[in-house]
């Protein structure tokens, strides 16, 4: 699998690093969830301010992307990576100083324009060494090594509640991207070879490619489809600690668990989606993940809505929803970055735009109507209806043969 690095131990720590970048973005939106609650008490603001700090975390997040793919496709990717996690670093000192619940928004806006690069350059990096299938394979196995992060990020969160005010989350994200930056010095090198980057063509000329992507059908749908069940991952983010502590009475230390319970849902799914894809095709398998979303988050909008089962008609519903979600996430790159393998810093910008506007949009919205679990079942409904449409849609315009690589 690893035939285009030295060994398979140095295969094993390329996985372990892009793993690592791509984890940045998680855990500093998890690691905060459980401060949530209390920021609001504290800043004396109500719950959807604290929630517009969240989604101006994935403006930052969409902004930073868009910005960095076409940069990546000219400079390559380790200029753009040390940039964006030294932004993240100050950022992130920022948010733990802040004094003021919309300096802590302007901060995580700033800290998640950082952010942005650890995922978009890791996915291009990807794209770089791999294609097809294996470019699946492999992704997933990045995603299943940075899906440790939202399983550990809250118990750490409230672990440093338990210690610490909350300004010991940011501190620790701070440590944690000086580290990223040490293993981006002593492990990773450039994938982009000079003779592949795109200086014949102004940057401007570079970004208005990001137009002749989205019109390819293809592309359009399989950014529609991913982005879209991100939709219905972030609303569950947005709404998570405000659901399992203030309407269910969970305590903050023990939040992380119920949280990490779902996010080693999707460990597991990812981790088996690494395995059938080369069996089954990313098609094949984004097509259940989709189905598998819709089912779900309409059972959950029928059991909150009717109060069946209470704490657990919640729970497992959302349990196996959120264990395709990483199986979305790593077929819909496959399937984007195998339609533009001339652009795959561009394409892998405009995914992580999609997905995080659409978590953008899916945060305020879960804000907007009130924050609690049936909000958030209903953002997940609209979101998995839009991404099956998506799908359909993708299946009708491009082939049904088996998927290439």
């Amino acid at each position: 699998m690893a035939t285009s690095l030295e060994s398979r131990a140095a295969y094993f720590v390329f996985i372990a690093v892009l793993g690592m970048l791509t984890a940045v973005a998680p855990l500093s939106i998890d690691m905060y969830l459980p401060a949530m609650p209390g920021l609001a008490r504290q800043f004396d603001v109500d719950a959807a301010y604290v929630q517009y700090s969240l989604s101006l975390f994935f403006v930052g997040l969409a902004a930073g992307q868009l910005t960095y793919g076409p940069l990546s496709d000219r400079y390559g990717r380790l200029p753009i990576l040390y940039f964006g996690l030294s932004l993240y670093l100050l950022a992130s000192i920022a948010c733990a100083l802040s004094d003021s619940v919309g300096m802590l928004i302007v901060s995580r806006a700033v800290q998640g324009f950082g952010a942005a690069a650890g995922p978009v350059m890791s996915r291009a990096i990807v794209r770089d060494r791999f294609h097809g299938s294996k470019a699946a394979s492999v992704m997933s196995f990045v995603v299943m090594v940075m899906a440790t992060a939202p399983l550990l990020a809250p118990i750490i969160g409230g672990l440093v509640l338990k210690l610490a005010a909350w300004q010991g989350i940011f501190w620790l994200l701070c440590f944690y991207s000086f580290l990223c930056l040490i293993a981006l010095a002593v492990l990773l090198g450039e994938s982009h070879a000079h003779e592949r980057r795109t200086r014949d063509r102004s940057l401007g000329a570079q970004y208005l490619g990001y137009l002749s992507l989205l019109k390819r059908g293809p592309v359009a749908l399989f950014l529609l489809c991913g982005g879209l069940m991100f939709g219905a991952l972030f609303s569950y983010v947005a709404a998570s600690s405000f659901v399992y502590i203030d309407q269910f009475g969970v305590d903050e230390s023990l939040f992380g668990f119920y949280f990490g319970a779902n996010v080693f849902a999707m460990l597991v799914g990812t981790a088996t989606n690494g395995r059938l894809v080369m069996y089954f095709g990313y098609r094949a398998l984004l097509g259940v993940a989709v189905l598998n979303t819709l089912v779900c988050s309409f059972v959950l909008l029928a059991t909150t809505f009717s109060g069946f089962g209470g704490f657990w008609g919640v729970a497992i519903p959302l349990f196996f929803l959120l264990s395709t979600v990483g199986v979305a996430g790593a077929n819909t790159v496959a399937g984007l970055l195998d339609m533009a393998p001339d652009a795959a810093g561009a394409a892998s910008a405009l995914f992580g735009v999609v997905q995080f506007s659409c978590g953008a949009i899916a945060t305020w919205l879960v804000g907007l109507l009130g924050g609690d679990a049936a909000a958030m079942a209903i953002v997940m409904c609209l979101a998995s209806a839009g991404s099956t449409l998506a799908y359909i849609l993708l299946r009708l315009l491009t082939s049904a043969s088996a998927d290439p690589g």
